[in-house]
């Protein structure tokens, strides 16, 4: 990755991806990476980055709409199907400042992932993904030797969370 694009990432937040084209007037299918619909309500300009293309730029929005199976964004400057394909595959990025505010023991997927995991002060792994059930997360995390262990995002378990130390404590499940 080149530097310049480098730098531009380390301030922003992923929040979709490109699909293919829809239709003949340029327009995209757009798959959200989140369900919180402040975020994409107001987009103007955004950051597209492909990392098997290593090509990173930013484009101006020019409209989104519910489309029969996604969202469809059309990009300024992207007026037909054949110039709008070359942005299929490639992430859609936001200023992370752009993101709205949240509520105290309120995170961002983002800001979960990679964190250590520590039950009752050892590490037994790392945040590699999350489960949305409805009523709470649950973290999938992964030890150094590959186990996974499934842990509940509530308050009878997670004793702390340090988004900067990319920490998260938590009690000694019972169950197990």
């Amino acid at each position: 990755m080149n530097s310049r694009i480098e730098k531009i990432l380390k301030e922003m937040v992923p929040i979709g991806i490109i699909g293919k084209t829809h239709g003949l007037a340029g327009e995209l299918r757009f798959f959200p990476f989140t369900n919180i619909p402040e975020i994409l309500e107001n987009l103007d300009e955004v950051f597209l980055y492909n990392e098997k293309k290593d090509r990173g730029f930013f484009l101006k929005i020019e409209g989104m709409r519910i489309g029969p199976k996604s969202l469809l964004v059309k990009f300024k400057e992207f007026d037909d199907k054949e110039t709008s394909k070359v942005l299929e595959g490639f992430k859609v990025y936001i200023k992370r400042e752009d993101l709205p505010e949240l509520e105290d023991d309120e995170y961002y997927f983002e800001e979960i992932y990679d964190c250590e995991v520590l039950e009752d002060g050892k590490n037994i792994g790392k945040v590699v993904d999350i489960i949305e059930t409805g009523s709470n997360w649950v973290l999938v995390v992964k030890s150094e030797e590959g186990e996974e262990k499934l842990v509940p995002m509530i308050k009878d378990y997670v004793k702390d969370v340090d988004i900067d130390d990319k920490i998260i404590k938590i009690k000694k499940m019972e169950w197990i």
